[in-house]
């Protein structure tokens, strides 16, 4: 649903769930609801993941001694033992049908991408990692030719993640009116640097960018580079934030 669930294991022993507030140039956070809690003091929730079907499984470590600076590694009071897991479920709402991944075709794994679980499209893109490069990059920038640009950034993560990164599309989304494709295909321009001839131009351009958020992810790009090169993007950076506030 866009919120962040936070685990916590020392004085509130649950989770927190926050919404997320876009704020240029990065997020804020505002406080929700508790969506666990327990009063077993050795209650541990260590980690969170939703399952296919859209249920929530908790993994409780159910330790008394978690720390390792303060308790001896082999301290006999740490449990070896147990633990729990717990699934989580809204009980008057029917459970998601399981997409299809394992076995799918590569057209029924691209349809895929268009679901708006999270989850199930990272899934996707593991998926098509392990397919014929050259099937996958053909067939995914044929599916994006006609499709909106937020799908046009999963088929750019595709193409990389298959080691063939359509440049042409990484191009487009730079000039993508919404700042946070914006910032989504730099972060990719970031890490494939080496293999784009004109990688430090683009960066240059991000660096002068009218949207914080892509200005400061042009600036952790630029820490990639050779210092002097990196200074001259991060300059960038921080001239065009100075012209946004007297503007």
């Amino acid at each position: 649903q866009g919120d962040v669930l936070i685990n916590n294991n020392i004085g509130f022993l649950g989770a927190k769930q926050h919404k997320i507030i876009d704020q240029d140039p990065g997020y804020t956070t505002e406080y929700r609801q508790d969506l666990f809690v327990s009063r077993d003091l050795n209650f541990r929730p260590t980690d969170l993941e939703f399952a296919p079907d859209g249920s929530l499984y908790v993994v409780d470590w159910q330790n008394a001694l978690i720390g390792h600076m303060q308790h001896n590694a082999r301290d006999p009071n740490r449990d070896h033992k147990h633990g729990r897991i717990y699934r989580v479920t809204y009980p008057s709402r029917p459970l998601l049908k399981p997409a299809k991944i394992h076995g799918a075709s590569i057209d029924e794994l691209l349809k895929n991408l268009e679901l708006p679980e999270l989850r199930t499209r990272y899934r996707t893109r593991r998926e098509l990692r392990g397919r014929n490069s050259e099937d996958v990059t053909n067939a995914v920038v044929e599916w994006s030719s006609n499709k909106e640009e937020r799908l046009q950034l999963e088929a750019l993560w595709v193409t990389w993640g298959a080691g063939r990164l359509h440049q042409p599309l990484l191009k487009k989304l730079l000039k993508s009116s919404d700042h946070r494709i914006r910032s989504a295909a730099l972060n990719v321009l970031r890490f494939n640097f080496s293999n784009i001839p004109d990688a430090e131009i683009l960066l240059g351009k991000a660096a002068m960018d009218k949207h914080g958020r892509v200005r400061m992810t042009a600036a952790v790009a630029a820490s990639y580079l050779p210092s002097k090169r990196g200074m001259k993007i991060l300059k960038k950076t921080e001239q065009s934030g100075i012209n946004k506030i007297y503007q």
